[in-house]
């Protein structure tokens, strides 16, 4: 189920899978004369990307690069995170300037142009920015979308359902499309290096349990409640397990999101609470229940409000987002060491 990261739909922010990716088969010839590089292609291409919605040929690096899709960020981190630089991307409509907040020190507005898919993509806008490739595996509309965009210029797509692929795999794509598949896994270790970093700074997070929710609707909360979510995943990588008390609660359409009543919400207790609200009358009304002044977490000051991109970063995480979210985290990882 679809799950933008905007705020007319924040409550998919815990219901649905995360950003996809494409999986690639190199078509390199290992004939290939040895100045390719001086006639304009690198030895990285030719290259087919295949994906859900057929073959996407690359014969040479791509120049003009155009992402669109609100489901997610992970092929506009992975472009930044390998030193290509977009000529447009999906804005952020929960940021002023538009621009994800992992990422501002990153776009420049000036160099890549921001679009607004919130509603729906504008195919002539795209097409009059030349692109020659379209990353839009983060599209959750693309079974719609994607013929009209492959009109314009080649499009890579997610690989078999919107949401399946890792973060890793993403990146993986990305820099096989644009020809930087070494530099791509340096860039994964790294960032998994970053993650393992987090959790030997705080060894107590060690075999302790976590909740990780979001109020953004009066009298319910959506929270974690499968192991398979990647952010649970990702919380997992830091020695964290998520509380059984919600592992077997009501899910949204099959997904990885539980659903609780208020009456509900002492099942949130663990040895970690976090919880982000989209307003403060919705915290206010969360915390002045009688269930979650009892929780254990809340008496030991274990309880730990973020935000809503943060929890909509962990359950969709981008190369560049994962440091940004586990730094807003630690505060509340440091709760555990006390």
């Amino acid at each position: 189920m679809p799950r933008p990261l905007r705020t007319t739909l924040l409550t998919a922010t815990l219901v649905a899978g995360l950003a996809a990716c494409g999986s690639v088969k190199d078509d390199s010839n290992s004939d290939a004369p040895t100045d390719a590089a001086k006639a304009g292609k690198s030895a990285a291409f030719p290259v087919t990307v295949t994906h859900k919605f057929g073959d996407t040929k690359l014969a040479s690096a791509p120049k003009r690069v155009v992402v669109v899709g609100n489901g997610g960020t992970d092929d506009i981190d992975a472009l930044y995170a390998l030193g290509v630089t977009p000529i447009a991307v999906s804005k952020d409509s929960l940021s002023s300037d538009g621009v994800y907040p992992w990422l501002k020190d990153e776009i420049d507005a000036e160099k890549t142009k921001l679009l607004d898919t919130l509603n729906g993509i504008d195919y002539e806008e795209i097409a009059s920015l030349q692109p020659d490739l379209i990353l839009a595996t983060s599209d959750f509309t693309l079974d719609k979308d994607y013929e009209k965009l492959s009109a314009v210029a080649p499009t890579i797509g997610y690989a078999t359902a919107w949401g399946q692929q890792s973060w890793q795999e993403h990146v993986q794509v990305v820099g096989k499309a644009v020809g930087k598949e070494e530099q791509a896994e340096k860039v994964i270790k790294d960032t998994e290096d970053g993650i393992a970093s987090i959790k030997a700074k705080h060894p107590a997070l060690d075999g302790r349990t976590y909740s990780l929710s979001i109020g953004n609707t009066p009298a319910k909360i959506y929270t974690i409640a499968s192991e398979t979510d990647f952010a649970a995943k990702l919380m997992s990588e830091l020695g964290l397990g998520l509380t059984p008390s919600v592992k077997n609660i009501k899910t949204v359409n099959g997904s990885p999101t539980g659903e609780l009543s208020f009456e509900q919400l002492d099942k949130l207790d663990a040895d970690l609470a976090v919880i982000a609200f989209t307003t403060k009358d919705l915290q206010k009304a969360f915390e002045s229940s009688a269930l979650v002044k009892n929780m254990s977490a809340v008496k030991d000051d274990h309880y730990f409000v973020t935000d809503a991109q943060t929890i909509s970063q962990l359950r969709s995480p981008s190369v560049l987002g994962i440091p940004w979210a586990l730094n807003n985290l630690e505060p509340g990882f440091a709760k555990l060491g006390k």
